[in-house]
């Protein structure tokens, strides 16, 4: 018999969820709510759908929030807290995976690792169009993520140096890759 996953509801969408697929908020004493992406902080909670459109009905209609905890609460900016602690989990996530053998980098080992079944393709902002529609072309239904990072960065998050692209490979620390860059993609 399986382990018992809980679910939680969006405040926003009322759709419910394992956490992993939703993200936790808490208000600090001063009302101003704040992202507790890894679920870990004490104290009352409520979950939000990682998606943009869902994160700036919240921002306009902070009443939503007010029913979850029971006071009066600030959600100014709060997309762009959410988008950061997004974008240290990728960096996170990223860095795990490549220590772990995860990820290739290197056009040439991109390519190999595509047709060798990788999960998905990540795109520096800086790539060659004829690299990334090449790459893209290769990757078909599988994710091909074009990031806002160009390749200093992405390849500095994997202990390289630059790097236009990767592949992610099967594996626990590619699917945390994954969840991040859907997550990544839903909150641009």
């Amino acid at each position: 018999m399986g382990a018992h996953v809980p679910e939680r509801s969006c405040v926003v969408t009322r759709e419910r969820g394992a956490p992993a697929d939703l993200v936790r908020l808490v208000v600090a004493p001063d009302g101003l709510v704040h992202v507790d992406y890894r679920a870990r902080l004490p104290g009352r909670g409520a979950w939000v759908t990682p998606k943009r459109s869902v994160i700036e009905q919240l921002e306009k209609k902070p009443r939503m929030l007010t029913r979850a905890f029971r006071r009066a609460v600030r959600t100014d900016g709060l997309l762009e807290r959410i988008r950061a602690a997004n974008a240290k989990a990728l960096a996170d996530a990223l860095s795990l995976a490549a220590r772990s053998g995860c990820l290739h980098g290197g056009k040439d080992r991109v390519r190999l690792a595509l047709a060798d079944g990788a999960l998905a393709v990540l795109l520096a902002a800086d790539a060659s169009p004829r690299l990334a529609a090449d790459l893209e072309r290769r990757s078909g239904e599988r994710l091909a993520v074009p990031l806002d990072w160009n390749s200093e960065r992405l390849g500095a998050h994997v202990g390289k140096g630059p790097r236009s692209a990767l592949a992610i490979l099967p594996g626990k620390p590619g699917a945390a890759v994954l969840r991040e860059l859907r997550r990544f993609s839903e909150l641009r």
